[in-house]
């Protein structure tokens, strides 16, 4: 159960990372958005990994860098921004041995976790 915690707490650090970076170079940089993913995403790559993780941080930061593409008038607060990221980090953790080999995963997750957040804002506002 520890380990489960500290799986969750490491996907939560790097999904928040990759979305905040992506977000943010488009928005207050003009940077492009599918070059500040893949500029993100490449940044992330470098991420040391150990046996325990393997490569599901390097994972874990790109699935943020698809939910940073999406549009400032969707997502607009810091709280927004915090919510798609444990959002995003708990349906990775769920899954993180399903769908193994299929492509698709990590875009369904960064869907998936906007989604459900931009919903809930709905039904609350």
């Amino acid at each position: 159960m520890k380990t489960l915690g500290l799986f969750y707490i490491s996907k939560l650090i790097t999904f928040y990372a990759g979305f905040y970076g992506c977000f943010i170079l488009h928005h207050a940089f003009a940077v492009p958005v599918v070059v500040s993913a893949a500029t993100v995403g490449l940044l992330g790559s470098f991420i040391p990994y150990t046996s325990r993780f393997k490569r599901h941080p390097q994972a874990a930061v790109y699935a943020g860098t698809f939910a940073g593409m999406c549009s400032q008038d969707i997502i607009q607060t810091q709280s927004e921004i915090i919510a798609v990221s444990l959002v995003g980090a708990f349906i990775y953790t769920l899954l993180r041995n399903v769908f193994v080999g299929i492509g698709g995963k990590l875009g369904a997750i960064a869907f998936t976790a906007v989604a459900s957040v931009v919903l809930v804002k709905g039904l609350v506002l």
